[in-house]
C-alpha cells in the first residue's frame, strides 16, 4: 500500500543535494517511525484491522525490533534527507512471509492482548485476500513518506531501492495491493509500470468494506 495523503510540494528533488539523501536498512530504533509511516498507507483500513489506531501502532512498535516476523526491521528500507527520516518501504518475498507467519501471530497476540481474539478473524481474512503472492514474487507491503517530504521524488527513489533488493533476492515480479478508490496511488504505480491484474473480493469489517486491486510489475 502507498501513502494516500496529498500535500503540496515544497521542494523538488533536484534542489536537494544528492549527498543529503541516504537510503539505508531499517534498524530496531526506527520502530516509531515505521508505525507512523505504515499508518499513512491505510488510515482507515489498518485501525479497522487492528481494532484501533493505538492497537496498530503498539503492535508495529513492539514487533518491528524483532527478527523473523513480517513486520521486522529486517524487511524495511528508510530514506533520510540531511539525517532526518523522510520515508520508508517494506517488502518481503514469499519465503520470508511464510517463515515469519508463526512469529508474527505470537507477537500480535502479545501486543494486542485481549483485542487479539476479536481482531484475528479480520486479520486472517485480510491476509487471505491481500497477501496472495507466487514463487518469484516480492510483496510491497508499505511505502510512505512524511508530509513535509512528499512530492519530491523520494517515493520513486524508495521504489528503486525495493526493486534492486527484489532482484538481488531473485524475484521476478513485485506485487502489491491498493484500495480501488486510491486513484492517486494507482496512477503512480501505473507510471512505475505496475499493471492491474485482478480485483480482490471485498474485505468486510463491521459495517465497512474495503476493496483492492492486485497490481504487479515484471522485473527486467
Amino acid at each position: 500500500m502507498i501513502d494516500s495523503r496529498r500535500t503540496p510540494a515544497k521542494l523538488s528533488l533536484s534542489s536537494i543535494p544528492m549527498e543529503a539523501i541516504q537510503i539505508r536498512r531499517g534498524r530496531p530504533a526506527d520502530a516509531r517511525d515505521f508505525a507512523e509511516l505504515a499508518l499513512f498507507t491505510g488510515m482507515e483500513l489498518l485501525p479497522a484491522l487492528f481494532g484501533s489506531e493505538s492497537n496498530f501502532k503498539r503492535t508495529m512498535i513492539g514487533s518491528f525490533p524483532h527478527r523473523r516476523n513480517v513486520f521486522s526491521h529486517t524487511h524495511s528500507q528508510f530514506i533520510e534527507v540531511d539525517g532526518r527520516t523522510a520515508g520508508m518501504a517494506q517488502a518481503l518475498t514469499r519465503a520470508q512471509i511464510r517463515a515469519g507467519q508463526l512469529r508474527t501471530m505470537m507477537l500480535m497476540a502479545r501486543y494486542l492482548k485481549l483485542a487479539f481474539l476479536s481482531q484475528i478473524p479480520h486479520l486472517g481474512r485480510s491476509s487471505r485476500i491481500m497477501v496472495q503472492i507466487e514463487n518469484g514474487d516480492s510483496y510491497l507491503a508499505h511505502i510512505a513518506t512524511y508530509p513535509e517530504f512528499r512530492s519530491r521524488g523520494l517515493g520513486t527513489r524508495l521504489m528503486q531501492a525495493v526493486e534492486q533488493e527484489a532482484r538481488a533476492a531473485g524475484s521476478e515480479r513485485i506485487v502489491l495491493d491498493v484500495e480501488t478508490d486510491n486513484t492517486r496511488a494507482i496512477e503512480l504505480y501505473e507510471r512505475l509500470d505496475f499493471k492491474i491484474e485482478a480485483r480482490s473480493p471485498a474485505l468486510r469489517i463491521g459495517r465497512r468494506h474495503f476493496e483492492f486491486y492486485k497490481m504487479a510489475k515484471e522485473m527486467r
